[in-house]
């Protein structure tokens, strides 16, 4: 199997050289025209800009368990991703733009949810695209300032959010927050998405398909939207409270609230306490076909983290109603149609534990290998979490059943020295449901090795002589 992998690795790389010719043309035009710009010709806009550049390889291996003939849901890719981020200052102190392009390069079998995604052959394969093209603008100072970004671009506001696999997501539409003092407000509206296993910016649909690979079923969602609102406190700011209200036009709306809530203990350990509640409910005109009126769903969890020395210790617990959901949906739209901002104190790698009647305990502990054992390589932890959920609600005869994860992780994330930027982990994981099935869902095993590498440049440098 290594052999197998190693050679996939290097067709990959031979793949490359014709694929990024697509972001290296694009970035040469940009520079060329930028070299011409002087600082005292562009002001701001050049001076305090950007340019980072990302490198990340992913490789993971899935399998099911105890499940012969069965490779529904397995994963075996090998995929690089590459991304430049072109950040501007604000011209006048006003206006700037952001952009991002991005090269998936890959090749597996089954949704790695990291590169172009065929359902039909249920395979992966490579593609380059832009992520990232928007206008910004910003008004005010200090105490009050006043920033709005349109056009494509990430958004995290309320419980819209952005994430990404080997690349950023990304959505077609506007981002404006207002900060006042210890406040800041937020509002957040788009009419396409831009997921890491596509090559372009689709409408949102009520299917999880997005009417790709030959489906023409899906209906679009018109747009989603949410507003937000953060209140930060204490010595530092770091704990805050965080609320949203959003809504996917005629699909769902939904309303959150996240408390964190750290503080320094007398003995010199520091304990970080989190809440977290999600309410949802389907609209019947876009979600799916109702036999009864649609349900009010919710998810709470909740966590206790205690750090002293090497060490840190997590215990938390979830709970979930979602009669309608089965598994709660946490978007305003389907899977793979956007992305959320939620703060799930209790997922694992291989389940997030949020089905119907899901009530969870989760157990953790990590060590910073550095202050001990290896003096010389900050950074360098292990760790290990341990998920027990019942009263998961079956689509069978069975009823509830229960289920377990057990993840391991080790990873190196340099803060100093000649490796800083560069970052690596291994994460393997065993999920176990009751009879090793659970929607059609087998029992897994699971292993992740991620390396990647980000480093930005001040703009200036680059055409410095």
């Amino acid at each position: 199997m290594l052999r197998d992998r190693i050679e996939r690795v290097e067709k990959i790389k031979k793949k490359s050289r014709g694929m990024s010719a697509v972001v290296l043309i694009a970035a040469a035009a940009f520079f060329a025209f930028a070299s011409q710009c002087s600082a005292g010709d562009a002001g701001a806009f050049w001076d305090e800009a950007t340019l980072g550049f990302r490198a990340i390889y992913y490789g993971r291996d899935r399998d099911n368990h105890d499940a012969p003939g069965n490779r529904s849901g397995e994963i075996d890719v090998d995929a690089f991703g590459y991304g430049l981020d072109f950040r501007s200052g604000y011209a006048w102190g006003v206006v700037g733009i952001d952009a991002s392009l991005a090269l998936n390069l890959g090749d597996g079998e089954g949704n790695s949810e990291v590169l172009l995604y065929d359902s039909r052959r249920n395979d992966d394969s490579s593609s380059a695209s832009y992520r990232e093209a928007a206008l910004k603008f910003r008004f005010g100072g200090a105490a009050q300032s006043f920033a709005l970004r349109g056009g494509y671009t990430p958004i995290r506001v309320g419980t819209i959010g952005t994430s990404g696999g080997i690349n950023p997501h990304g959505y077609r539409g506007v981002e404006a927050k207002w900060s006042v003092g210890d406040f800041e407000f937020g509002y957040g509206w788009a009419d396409r998405f831009h997921n890491d296993w596509d090559d372009r910016f689709r409408p949102m649909t009520n299917k999880w398909h997005q009417n790709r690979d030959g489906y023409a079923d899906g209906e679009r969602i018109d747009y989603i939207h949410s507003f937000g609102a953060r209140y930060a406190f204490g010595p530092d700011k770091s704990a805050f409270v965080d609320v949203g209200f959003g809504e996917g036009r005629d699909f769902r709306k939904n309303a959150q609230v996240a408390v964190v809530y750290p503080r320094t203990l007398a003995d010199g350990g520091a304990l970080t306490l989190t809440g977290y509640f999600i309410w949802g409910k389907y609209d019947e005109t876009l979600a799916y076909d109702f036999t009864t009126d649609a349900t009010d769903e919710y998810h709470f969890s909740a966590s206790a983290r205690y750090a002293k020395g090497p060490w840190s210790f997590q215990l938390g617990y979830g709970q979930t109603d979602a009669e309608d959901s089965k598994e709660m949906q946490f978007r305003l739209t389907p899977w793979a149609n956007s992305d959320n901002r939620n703060f799930i104190q209790t997922w694992a790698q291989l389940d997030d534990f949020v089905w119907d009647g899901t009530r969870v305990v989760k157990i953790g502990a990590t060590y910073d290998l550095s202050q001990k054992f290896f003096p010389r390589m900050p950074g360098l932890r292990i760790g290990a979490s341990f998920n027990y959920g019942w009263g998961i609600e079956s689509c069978d005869a069975r009823g509830t059943i229960h289920a377990t994860e057990f993840d391991l992780s080790l990873e190196y994330v340099p803060t100093e020295g000649p490796l800083k930027g560069w970052s690596a982990g291994i994460y393997p994981a065993w999920l176990r449901y009751e009879d090793d099935t659970f929607y059609g869902k087998p029992s897994r095993n699971d292993v992740k090795f991620i390396v990647a590498y980000n480093h930005t440049l001040d703009f200036r440098e680059i055409f410095k002589k």
